[in-house]
């Protein structure tokens, strides 16, 4: 076994890569977030205000339903909590097809990785949807029209697969599409396609079979019915792996970093 005095600068080495690694990533969300919004108009608070728009326009759409899911489902809060958790998926893998092209520069500096600069900005995606829906969700809540989450746990659980995910994905793309232009048109297509498979407006249940079972490969259905699980009390898990979507995710995040390990060394910085 080995000894405490070879575990220490291990761990100590570890720790202090990690807490480099989060200081660049700290670093890269605020260039991320200064470059992207500025400090004109309403600056930083597009952050939250382009999600909350289309979260609001398709609540809109669905304020005078009256068809429930369930008991305590109504059509409001179901599409509501839908669609943000999926504009989370949509909003980092549209994000990540420039991710190099806008800052390949960064990488002059060695602590500066494809890694870091992915993460980043999946991090500011991250957090404008999930503000926008906390934001609409609370407005909602104030006017009567929703409950609390049932299962708040459940429901931050998902949102994590959903950013794991997301990131899994975004990591392919991104080292992927900088030399590639073919592919980089693809990546706005794919998301979209990406709707009608992610359950995002619908019930798995709903779906009959052998549908159903075709659908239940893709991980965004699992994660879906994760998220409802924990909003609605009435809402089961009866077509959620949580352990399908984590394998799905630990295999994308291997081929992320294995692509970008192999076009990091493709990136030529002019």
């Amino acid at each position: 076994m080995p000894s405490h005095s070879v575990l220490r600068p291990t761990i100590g080495t570890f720790a202090t890569g990690l807490s480099t690694q989060m200081r660049v990533i700290g670093a890269l969300l605020l260039r991320e977030l200064h470059t992207r919004y500025g400090r004109e108009n309403i600056g930083y608070l597009w952050l939250i205000g382009e999600p909350l728009m289309l979260a609001s326009v398709m609540a809109l759409l669905h304020t005078g339903g009256h068809t429930a899911y369930g008991s305590d489902i109504k059509p409001l809060p179901f599409i509501v909590i839908g669609y943000t958790t999926y504009i989370m998926f949509r909003g980092i893998v549209n994000r990540s097809d420039s991710a190099l092209t806008a800052n390949a520069p960064l990488l002059y500096h060695r602590m500066v990785t494809i890694f870091d600069i992915v993460v980043a900005r999946a991090l500011l995606e991250a957090a404008g949807t999930f503000l926008a829906y906390t934001v609409l969700m609370v407005l909602l809540w104030s006017l009567g029209l929703v409950s609390p989450p049932a299962r708040p746990l459940y429901l931050y659980a998902a949102e994590a697969l959903m950013f794991w995910y997301a990131l899994g994905n975004a990591m392919i793309i991104a080292s992927i599409t900088f030399h590639n232009r073919t592919v980089e048109r693809l990546v706005h297509p794919y998301s979209y396609f990406m709707i009608p498979l992610s359950a995002s407006f619908y019930q798995v249940s709903m779906v009959p079979q052998p549908y159903r079972a075709w659908l239940m490969l893709v991980p965004l259905p699992h994660i879906m019915e994760m998220a409802r699980y924990g909003q609605f009390n009435s809402a089961t898990l009866d077509y959620c792996s949580p352990w399908y979507v984590v394998g799905a995710c630990m295999v994308l995040t291997w081929v992320g970093l294995v692509t970008m390990r192999i076009y990091r060394n493709k990136v030529h910085l002019n």
